[in-house]
């Protein structure tokens, strides 16, 4: 069965994330982080992007199926592409950010700022 996007969490209601993958066939099983792709998207950006690819990337013509200005449509498309970028490591601030926004769990963040912050008894 395809789900279209990902749950929530009934729990906190951060975006759930892909964790395993399962052959339905011979069961085989493969963990890890899964990027969700256009999945990851919210229905209104997964429509956007069909009728972008659909109308060859031309957003003046969307401009005209949409009726909005081509700064509004450049401002959709730049959020999808924000949230089909991989995860930006950036500073300090921007983690704990994400963080807030539910775009990172509290593991992924942690890692992230050791990455930023090199352990301080490695340059003793």
């Amino acid at each position: 069965m395809e789900v279209q996007g990902l749950p929530l969490c009934p729990g906190c209601g951060a975006g759930m994330q892909v964790v395993e993958l399962r052959c339905p066939r011979c069961q085989t099983r493969v963990q890890g982080e899964f990027r969700p792709g256009l999945r990851g998207l919210t229905p209104s950006q997964q429509l956007f992007a069909e009728r972008f690819l659909a109308a060859r990337g031309n957003l003046k013509e969307l401009e005209r199926e949409y009726a909005v200005s081509y700064q509004a449509l450049r401002g959709q498309l730049d959020e999808i592409v924000s949230a089909l970028a991989p995860p930006a490591r950036g500073g300090r601030e921007t983690v704990l950010q994400r963080l807030r926004r539910g775009e990172l769990r509290a593991d992924e963040a942690l890692r992230l700022l050791e990455i930023e912050t090199p352990d301080e008894s490695e340059d003793r």
